[in-house]
């Protein structure tokens, strides 16, 4: 009797547990790409790949796409049974056909049977390594070297035993069976062992080598494994190990180096001593009939009419109560943890032993659940109704509301200066805690939270904070910003700081003066909150779940939990934590998730899915292309992601040798355009996976490197070329440069020397020395004076290339007085300067007025008869300086007359000498001078002009 109530018990608490755990699958089929939702088998590669077979192809799936392979592709048959995974990663197809092979690197290699017209049947499979056979019965399917399918038979009766298998083994070739022994063979036909059993053959179904050293069998009630290096037996029964009597549907499978047996609505993994160390029953009503365990501990289940199930990880770690349910409120009343459930009340949860007990039944709406310690009673708020419990008291208190049945008083209830204060949709309400009735209502729409804080009545609002002072409700601080916001729940986080939460802007906390916003939360809606005994922070938003943790003073964001992580959903309408326990509340039920639960990553790995050069796509085979301008590189990124957002993905990527750093992204196709000939790498990187894709670009014939050496050599040459040619002229014009400073450096010495010429020097001296015989001593010290500072100028000026006008005129006179007192007072000179010359700053090549006003004097005055007049005029003409010297001397006419009928043999040269001291300082592209010398019109005499003009540079 007793073994029966625990059966029921059993069976019972399965049925509840099974119907909880029917909400959390997520089911696949042909509307998400699978080719058919009758699947037969799964299985997993060692990349993380599931492949499925369906009686319409094969289907490999990487958490978000199916790749389906059919006849299209290869495939002999689309209906098939059974897949089998070799170490070299070929996937085995077997099915009812003539022809059988694998699929390598998502090829299709199938091979028919040496017999052509033979149709293969097979049903068990045979593995020790990359060696694998097919049987049926007592016929097998060996592959050839011929890529051949060779049929072998096998006596079904030998020795009055009966054949069970063949196998893959170095020793072992055939096993057969009597009525209580199993009798191992040698290849040579030597029996090797008996091992003693306790089954009847006839009840042995999906017999098969699991590896090189394990054949399995299995009956309805027991499954057998026989170690073919030790000749040993273990046999584990059902009902031991899963409590279940008989097993329909059965199969053991090596898996991710796991042995998993599965059959209707369960998996197990076994033990390296075979006992069942993880199982997982899933609900009947899902007919799933076979399944599997992926390398990330998430359970897969097939089945004939509505495809492939699965059950992540973490929805297997959590706890789910009252699915389907809208959950309101979750709050804690006298250590008991209260559940709002709309249109179905109040329910207390039981967190030791997973219980919930009904407070009571409400079809209305359910506010809120409160205990006021002041007033020792518990309040529980509907729509309808106020109940209220004094603490001691069993029963509940049903409180109509001034006799008529609706709440129009309060959602929630706070104690405040010796009152219940509550709201409804348009008023803050005075409350007598004694008999509930209503004392005074204050205007104040939609409040949506109200908090006792600092001795201060808080209201939130869609318009913002509000405080009740002074007998009426005031914004709290109309300056402050954040308080301005749609805010949603007031909630304690101390004696000095308080949390807040808003509709679409986050959560932040604050101590009514300063305001800070919790990181990450921004633009969510926050729906609700949770303080824990250590001050951490959790927040029911639209996007989750945000827990934070007091860091240095700072809160900070240390977990996100999603659907990911088990939940019924992201949006969220409370939450409440209690002994290292996250319970949150949705508008899908409640999920119980143990907070010391770490999130697995499903992100098994990233991969290229195809890689296009100019549409043409690399493979193994094919790496290197010839370069065309513009071409463009396509790459499409994918991951094998069983995570229930494995269609996003971020990654970071370079191209080595272009990109030398990593590039974040989240899009899943890669462009490079016009890429120019080399060797090229293609990274991609997730998660510390790394991946990468080599190939070349040839270059053109004229982009090889020979064609760009003898291009280089030519530039070179003709660089060189251009180099001397430019030096050449470089030199060239330094020569003649040099050439023009020597000339000028000879006319500035000449000039010094026709300044300094001999019969100067000597006339000057012989007037000194008359003026000294006629002891005219005043008149010879003032002439000598005169003469040395003459002198003086000329060594000094010399030195410079340029003089001012100023220092000119002052040589000009100091010359032009020597010379007038010579010829004793015979001539005059005057000067006339333009009033808009500035002659410290105006400048002139040195050496070259004096030679000229000396010609004046000694060719033009020296012959004339009567007295003589130099004039000299210093003109200023835009940019022009203008400098005439004139005379009123014989001419040049007469001067030319009196010069050939001398007996003079000294030639004069200092014309021809001015005119090319006049042409080198041109040519020196300092100056432009132009110079002329003419006769006087109507009388006698002689003008030379200059012109200076200043090059602008």
């Amino acid at each position: 009797m007793k073994n029966t109530k625990l059966h029921i018990t059993i069976t019972f608490t399965f049925l509840i547990w099974s119907f909880s755990f029917s909400q959390q699958y997520t089911n696949y089929n042909t509307k998400n790409g699978l080719p058919s939702n009758n699947v037969y088998r799964m299985t997993q590669d060692t990349q993380g790949f599931i492949w499925i077979a369906t009686d319409k192809g094969i289907s490999k799936f990487n958490g978000s796409t199916f790749k389906n392979f059919t006849t299209q592709q290869g495939l002999p048959t689309n209906n098939i049974w059974d897949l089998q995974i070799t170490p070299d990663q070929k996937i085995w197809f077997m099915s009812k056909a003539k022809e059988l092979g694998y699929i390598y690197k998502d090829c299709v290699y199938s091979f028919p049977n040496e017999n052509k017209d033979e149709v293969m049947f097979p049903k068990n499979i045979l593995e020790k390594g990359n060696e694998i056979q097919f049987g049926y019965r007592n016929k097998f399917y060996l592959l050839t070297k011929k890529n051949e399918w060779k049929t072998i038979v096998k006596k079904y009766q030998k020795n009055n035993s009966y054949f069970l298998s063949t196998v893959i083994h170095p020793k072992i070739k055939e096993i057969y069976l009597t009525s209580n022994a199993i009798l191992l063979y040698s290849k040579n036909g030597k029996l090797l062992k008996t091992v003693q059993k306790s089954f009847k053959k006839e009840t042995l179904s999906d017999i098969g080598q699991a590896n090189d050293s394990l054949l399995y069998f299995m009956n309805n009630s027991s499954y057998f494994l026989l170690n073919l290096n030790n000749y040993k037996l273990t046999k584990r029964t059902f009902i031991e190990e899963l409590n279940i009597k008989n097993i329909r549907l059965k199969r053991l499978k090596l898996i991710n180096n796991e042995l998993q047996l599965s059959g209707a609505n369960f998996i197990a993994v076994l033990d390296s001593n075979y006992h069942v160390k993880r199982s997982i029953k899933f609900p009947p009503k899902l007919n799933s009939h076979l399944s599997m365990i992926d390398k990330s501990g998430n359970a897969w289940l097939s089945t004939f009419k509505n495809g492939i199930y699965k059950l992540s990880t973490a929805k297997q770690n959590a706890k789910y109560l009252l699915l389907n349910q809208k959950i309101g409120q979750i709050n804690s009343v006298r250590n008991k943890i209260i559940i709002n459930v709309y249109n179905k009340g109040f329910y207390s949860y039981n967190l030791k032993n997973n219980t919930l007990n009904q407070i009571f039944s409400s079809k209305n709406l359910p506010f809120c659940a409160v205990n006021i310690d002041s007033l020792d009673t518990e309040y529980y708020l509907t729509t309808a109704q106020i109940f209220s419990i004094k603490k001691g008291q069993k029963k509940l208190n049903n409180s109509s509301i001034d006799g008529v049945r609706l709440n129009n008083k309060a959602r929630q209830l706070i104690y405040f200066n010796q009152f219940l204060w509550g709201n409804n949709s348009e008023f803050l309400n005075k409350i007598n805690p004694k008999n509930l009735k209503l004392i005074k209502s204050y205007n104040q729409i939609a409040i949506r939270s109200l908090l006792v804080f600092r001795h201060k009545l808080l209201i939130s609002t869609p318009s913002g904070l509000k405080i009740f002072k002074n007998d009426s409700i005031h914004s709290y601080d109309k300056n402050n910003k954040w308080f301005q916001q749609s805010i949603l729940k007031l909630l304690k986080v101390t004696e000095k700081k308080l949390l807040f939460t808003t509709d679409g802007f986050g959560a932040y906390i604050t101590n009514l003066k300063q305001t800070y916003l919790l990181p990450k939360s921004d633009y969510l809606i926050v729906q609700s909150a949770f303080v824990d005994k250590r001050k951490n922070i959790y927040l029911a938003t639209n996007k989750g779940v945000l827990a934070y943790q007091l860091i240095n003073n700072n809160y900070q964001l240390v977990r996100k939990y999603s659907t990911k992580d088990g939940l019924l959903s992201n949006n969220i309408n409370s939450v409440y934590v209690k002994n290292n326990t996250l319970i949150v509340g949705s508008d899908n039920g409640i999920c119980i998730i143990s907070l010391q639960e770490k999130t697995k990553n499903q992100l098994l790995n990233i991969y290229f899915d195809k890689v296009y050069f100019n549409n043409k796509p690399l493979s193994n085979s094919i790496h290197s292309f010839k370069y065309t301008p513009n071409n463009q590189l396509t790459a499409q990124i994918a991951t094998i992601d069983f995570s229930p957002n494995s269609a996003s993905i971020n990654y970071k990527y370079k191209l080595d040798p272009i990109q030398k750093k990593w590039i974040n992204t989240s899009y899943k196709n890669l462009n490079f355009n016009d890429l120019p000939p080399n060797k090229y790498k293609l990274s991609i990187n997730s998660h510390g996976i790394t991946k990468t894709m080599n190939f070349q670009i040839l270059p053109l014939w004229y982009q090889t490197s020979v064609a760009k050496i003898i291009f280089i050599v030519l530039l070179l040459s003709l660089l060189t070329g251009i180099i001397l040619f430019i030096r050449k002229k470089e030199l060239e014009k330094q020569f003649k440069k040099l050439n023009i400073q020597k000339q000028l450096s000879e006319f500035e010495l000449h000039a010094l020397r026709s300044q300094m010429n001999p019969h100067f020097v000597f006339n000057s001296l012989n007037a000194i020395q008359y003026y000294i015989t006629k002891n005219d001593i005043e008149q010879s010290e003032k002439y000598l004076v005169k003469f040395s500072r003459l002198i003086r100028k000329f060594f000094d000026f010399s030195r410079n290339k340029f003089i001012n006008l100023e220092q000119e005129i002052s040589l000009l006179k100091n010359y032009l007085e020597i010379e007038k007192m010579r010829f004793g007072n015979t001539f005059n000179f005057q000067f006339n300067i333009d009033k808009n010359l500035n002659l410290s700053e105006e400048k002139i090549p040195s050496m070259l007025l004096q030679p000229i006003v000396e010609n004046a004097v000694n060719h033009g005055l020296f012959h004339n008869e009567g007295n003589g007049l130099i004039k000299i005029d210093f003109l200023k003409k835009e940019k022009q300086l203008i400098i005439k010297i004139s005379d009123n001397g014989v001419g040049l006419k007469k001067a030319q007359e009196i010069k050939e009928n001398s007996i003079k043999t000294h030639i004069s040269k200092s014309n021809s000498i001015l005119k090319d001291r006049i042409n080198l300082l041109n040519q020196s592209k300092e100056w432009h001078i132009t110079y002329s010398i003419n006769e006087i019109e109507n009388t006698t005499g002689t003008t030379v002009k200059l012109t200076f003009k200043y090059y602008e540079n």
